[in-house]
């Protein structure tokens, strides 16, 4: 488990680099601060994750604290992976097809496949929905290819119908499959929220709270961080890897119910879409 986690802090911390050198044209790299200190792996109390710099003036150091906001439902959390994954297939697949722009899926059912049913052919039947749909497709628009998508996948779930649609499908409906085209440019499909039974707001506040809890007076990444700056970083961030949370939700977290002298020790905080390494949000200061 420790290992997958530290994959996770890895890719979000590249993800991030990559990023933050292109849109400021500088050539950070990174190494984990236990490495770059080594006196901190005695440090009961705990360390910050990476020391990030650039090779010709390595003393400019910046700390950064990697925290996971997956939401705490396990069945939301398991059914981003899966979509988070077959969004990756989709769009090594979409070049090949003639398929052009970028997409957004919100909202997806949660799925669970038999092992015969690999998402690969939910992959292909996705695409082809999408290759008979693009003629005339505008950016912003979205559609619902549920239906199209079941009638080339027999497994997909279905959903109650609404009273103005029993006359098309009777009392149960192929769930929706919101996609929103957000670009003429390049390709890709990316998901941006899961539907599952509980409430997403409370869902996504529970996922924050984890991180921002209070211990003893003190937000353990603010006290992380504390001990980066001591150390000597010049600056200090906080990232956020998005596995699942909604973005709007966790800006009004951030910005509106935190009390930020309990911060006082991270410059800036960022939220990493783990689906998506070119979609990161600045989050504080706003």
């Amino acid at each position: 488990m420790k290992k997958g986690k530290e994959i996770e802090e890895k890719t979000c911390v590249e993800s991030f680099l990559n990023w933050y050198n292109k849109r400021h044209n500088r050539n950070y790299t990174y190494e984990k601060a236990t490495d770059h200190f080594p006196e901190l792996n005695n440090n009961k109390q705990g360390d910050w994750d990476f020391v990030v710099y650039e090779r010709d003036n390595p003393e400019g150091w910046i700390g950064i604290e990697v925290k996971e906001l997956r939401p705490l439902r396990k069945e939301t959390s398991v059914s981003f992976t899966f979509w988070e994954r077959l969004c990756s297939d989709l769009t090594k697949d979409l070049p090949g097809k003639g398929i052009k722009g970028q997409f957004e899926i919100s909202l997806p059912p949660v799925l669970d496949l038999a092992k015969k049913e690999r998402p690969r052919r939910l992959v292909k039947a996705i695409s082809e929905v999408l290759v008979h749909k693009q003629s005339g497709w505008k950016i912003r628009e979205s559609k619902d290819i549920g239906p199209d998508v079941a009638s080339k996948f027999p497994s997909w779930p279905k959903q109650r119908s609404d009273v103005n649609e029993w006359d098309e499908y009777g009392t149960y409906r192929p769930c929706k499959l919101e996609i929103t085209k957000v670009s003429d440019s390049g390709w890709g499909v990316t998901v941006v929220r899961i539907l599952g039974n509980g409430n997403v707001v409370e869902e996504d506040k529970k996922a924050f709270n984890s991180v921002f809890k209070l211990k003893n007076g003190v937000i353990q990444p603010d006290r992380q961080l504390k001990l980066a700056k001591e150390k000597g970083a010049r600056k200090t961030i906080l990232l956020l890897a998005d596995m699942g949370v909604d973005e709007e939700n966790t800006r009004n977290s951030v910005q509106n119910c935190l009390d930020h002298h309990l911060i006082s020790h991270i410059d800036c905080i960022y939220l990493v879409d783990m689906g998506n390494e070119d979609r990161l949000v600045k989050m504080h200061p706003s």
